[in-house]
């Protein structure tokens, strides 16, 4: 009895661990369509399109369905601390983008993507301040980059 009881849990493992790998297998498809991703030269919107071309995995040389028009914006507002000393400066990130079909040109959706806040600190100096706002503004073109990837490609799943 205590073997028949043995035999039950491993099989039963197994089939557990079976499940379990093809359902990690099943959601790490790849992305399959090719997106041309088109921002304007400047140093942040460069970095978005860098980030959006490691999220969507876009092979160079293959042919793209669709073009991605993509701008980033900051704005920027003062807002006091918790303690009501310090005035601290607080960042949001906006992504206006439209989706376009290469072979007819239509566009298939637009419009904008907004970042939570993000708060810098508050310093005396110009150079810290200055130095903060750069990485706030870089974490934010992170943040919005995945919150556009998964816009698109809910877009893209309703187009299929």
């Amino acid at each position: 009895m205590f073997f028949i009881k043995i035999k039950v849990l491993i099989c039963f493992l197994l089939l557990l661990s079976g499940c379990e790998f093809s359902k990690y297998q099943s959601t790490n498809l790849k992305y399959t369509h090719n997106i041309n991703i088109e921002t304007p030269n400047n140093k942040y919107d460069m970095l978005l399109k860098k980030h959006l071309d490691r999220l969507f995995n876009n092979q160079p040389k293959k042919d793209t369905n669709f073009i991605l028009k993509s701008n980033i914006s900051f704005t920027s507002n003062e807002t006091l601390s918790v303690s009501g000393l310090n005035v601290l400066q607080s960042t949001k990130g906006t992504v206006q983008y439209s989706l376009i079909d290469s072979k007819s040109g239509k566009i298939l959706m637009s419009g904008s993507v907004v970042t939570f806040p993000a708060l810098s600190s508050s310093s005396s100096s110009l150079y810290t301040n200055d130095v903060s706002l750069q990485h706030i503004k870089e974490r934010l073109i992170l943040s919005s980059a995945k919150k556009l990837y998964l816009k698109i490609k809910l877009i893209m799943k309703k187009l299929n």
